[in-house]
């Protein structure tokens, strides 16, 4: 038996029993504001696509590209040091945790 089922196990009687509350639970609902999630998820997605205009505007205005090419010119023209071997590994690291957060994200705001 796993431990999921164990806890399944466990947990049925519980789920069964109704503990009285003289409607407190209802009045507290009542009280909570409403969510409406594809409103949420509208200005989600909105404010996204707002800070990804502002940024290429910011690249494009800023000439963005010439100092991407400069770091590539400089990077393949001398061979890298520890120090930016394991710079570049706490990037990919952080920046891996970063997208692994972001997409465990959009599936919660989609499953609610």
């Amino acid at each position: 038996m796993t431990d999921n089922e164990l806890l399944q196990q466990f947990f049925q009687a519980a789920r069964q029993t109704e503990l009285p509350d003289n409607g407190f639970t209802e009045r507290v609902m009542q009280q909570l504001p409403s969510s409406s999630r594809s409103s949420s998820l509208l200005k989600s997605r909105l404010w996204t696509v707002f800070c990804i205009v502002i940024a290429v505007t910011l690249f494009v205005l800023l000439r963005g590209w010439q100092l991407v090419a400069y770091g590539l010119v400089m990077m393949l023209n001398t061979p890298p040091t520890n120090q930016q071997l394991l710079t570049m590994l706490f990037s990919l690291v952080v920046a891996g945790m970063l997208i692994v957060g972001e997409v465990m994200h959009s599936r919660r705001l989609l499953q609610v």
